[in-house]
């Protein structure tokens, strides 16, 4: 049976939720960059489940927000919890493009073949749905006709654009020839992969070895981030035994390993789909 979450609990979920897209997280990355290279000495590895990490910290997350007037007055203010808040969601947007999406296929790179390629059966059914609606408006149905001509990807991005914005403007006349809403949403769906196609190239990283760096310094530095916020919340909350106790609760022991050095001729060290080590 499924647990229900309270108010409390949704919202959170709601203000630590992953980033949307490439610029989204991004800009966060930006905003976390001076705190980071503050804090951050050296970038450690899961020890445990990613997944179980980011339960804790916003578990923390949460008493950090019912406590805020008592941790303001102890100097863990707004700003703090801002910067804590952020941590979680770029800890969840890179565990799920870097390591869960990785896996899947849902956020591999394609290669600008494969997205032209990908969208050619939607479009040669979207020029049949137009012909047969416009068929004495030629004008119009030359429209639905367009193809990608050059085989890159900025006239990829710029024609699904301008077939899903024909498409939705004829859309009464389109669907009274057969085409239906999720055909539409296909398109949408072709329009974002083409506009995320060269994800890791948006951020700078040259290949997955890298991705996976960037997601262990970013665990690295969400973890630090909660400890001080433990730190803060038991010290604030030292004469509230009740409220002190659920800070004292999360250690986040387990949650980080030191990444051993790579001998020549070996591989990474084995870990499990969620980020952990393999068993040896």
């Amino acid at each position: 049976m499924p647990i229900a979450l309270t108010p409390e609990q949704q919202t959170i979920l709601e203000e630590t939720r992953a980033a949307s897209t490439p610029a989204e997280f991004e800009a966060l990355l930006v905003a976390a960059q001076p705190e980071t290279d503050k804090i951050v000495r050296e970038s450690l590895a899961p020890n445990q489940p990613i997944g179980v990490t980011l339960t804790e910290l916003r578990d923390l997350f949460l008493a950090v927000t019912q406590h805020a007037p008592k941790l303001d007055a102890h100097n863990y203010k707004a700003e703090r919890r801002a910067l804590f808040r952020d941590a979680i969601r770029l800890l969840e947007t890179a565990h799920l493009w870097f390591g869960e999406g990785h896996r899947t296929g849902a956020f591999r790179v394609r290669t600008v073949a494969e997205v032209v390629e990908a969208s050619r059966p939607w479009r040669a059914r979207l020029a049949a749905y137009g012909e047969h609606a416009f068929a004495f408006e030629p004008e119009i149905a030359d429209v639905f006709g367009d193809v990608n001509t050059t085989g890159t990807l900025d006239e990829e991005v710029d024609d699904l654009r301008l077939l899903l914005q024909a498409a939705k403007q004829h859309q009464g006349a389109l669907a009274a020839v057969g085409m239906s809403d999720d055909f539409v949403k296909q398109g949408e769906g072709l329009l974002r992969e083409a506009e995320n196609r060269d994800l890791l190239g948006v951020l700078g990283l040259r290949n997955q070895e890298e991705a996976m760096l960037l997601r262990n310094r970013i665990l690295t530095y969400a973890v630090l981030l909660g400890r001080q916020a433990r730190a803060a919340g038991v010290n604030a909350c030292f004469d509230d035994a009740e409220a002190r106790r659920r800070f004292e609760a999360t250690s986040f022991r387990e949650a980080l390993r030191r990444l051993r050095p790579k001998r020549r001729g070996t591989k990474e060290e084995p870990t499990t789909p969620d980020g952990a080590p393999a068993d040896s």
